[in-house]
């Protein structure tokens, strides 16, 4: 592959593996913290992020956008401890943001948004996969996992979501459940953000684009950067690649994103458009992804 400094870098990353992943349930917007696994697939990640900015003389992201999911910000520490980074916390609420100052090298500002959450997957969060397979069926479980417009059930928030007083806890039939948002999200709510119950992939990017076209490309561009860094889930990645690449919405049904595995997309500095995308560690990417595929029809290792 030839290499150019022409092209803005934009390093995707799916958090690494959570407590829910390794248990093979649907995670949604349960704040699932990540296992010894995930801390560790993180500093992989972190080597094979400065390995690759070395070698082709790029400084190491100076900003980083994550959900506002705990797996992704316990991912993120971990890289920023792993690469020498500081970094600063800012929660951006809406599809717009100015920065407050310049970015400099050895820092990294980290703004957190909703909008990367991972999709909200309804009354299947908290729930096995394999059950959710034998409950729903083969096609109609792809169909809802898989297709651009398959939706799960909504959820009930006074069930399946934590409640500021007398929450009845697992009894209601949900091991995990949703934080309350009333608490984690309160800014948002502040900012009259309408925060789903249910989405379909075509829903993550719906909500994440404008996110990408007013905050991601324009911050890019008038800061000059060389790279930036998104940590997001399986569903927030897809919908990048599917918003930046173009990808058809039956294309975007093949595409799966392992955990904790950086994958570059090139932008084209002029106009920042797509021009290609690679794993750092394509072999590892292809074995995991077909593992990601899979879920639900065998126990994770």
């Amino acid at each position: 592959m030839t290499f150019t400094n022409n092209t803005f870098k934009l390093i995707l990353l799916r958090h690494g593996q959570s407590e829910l992943n390794h248990e093979n349930i649907f995670c949604g917007w349960i704040d699932a913290a990540l296992t010894q696994k995930g801390k560790d697939q993180a500093k992989n990640a972190s080597t094979l992020i400065k390995d690759y900015c070395q070698t082709h003389t790029i400084p190491l992201p100076q900003v980083g956008y994550i959900s506002r999911l705990i797996r992704t910000r316990q991912t993120i520490d971990v890289m920023l401890a792993e690469m020498n980074l500081k970094g600063s916390y800012e929660v951006v609420s809406g599809s717009k943001y100015q920065p407050k100052g310049e970015f400099k090298q050895g820092h990294t500002s980290v703004l957190e948004t909703w909008r990367l959450n991972e999709r909200h997957y309804g009354a299947w969060q908290g729930k096995r996969k394999p059950d959710i397979l034998k409950e729903y069926g083969e096609d109609q479980y792809m169909y809802i996992r898989r297709d651009y417009q398959g939706k799960p059930p909504h959820a009930d928030l006074n069930r399946e979501m934590l409640q500021e007083v007398n929450d009845q806890g697992p009894s209601t039939g949900y091991d995990f459940k949703e934080p309350n948002r009333h608490l984690k999200y309160h800014i948002e709510e502040q900012n009259d953000e309408e925060l789903p119950s249910s989405e379909s992939l075509k829903d993550v990017v719906q909500r994440l684009e404008p996110f990408i076209r007013n905050v991601v490309i324009p911050v890019s561009q008038r800061n000059h950067l060389e790279s930036s860094l998104i940590i997001g889930h399986g569903s927030s990645v897809r919908s990048i690649l599917k918003i930046l690449q173009g990808l058809s919405d039956e294309e975007i049904k093949n595409v799966d994103i392992a955990n904790a595995t950086p994958l570059v997309v090139e932008l084209d500095k002029q106009n920042f458009q797509f021009v290609r995308r690679y794993y750092l560690d394509p072999e590892k990417a292809k074995i995991d992804a077909e593992k990601v595929r899979r879920e639900g029809f065998q126990p994770n290792p």
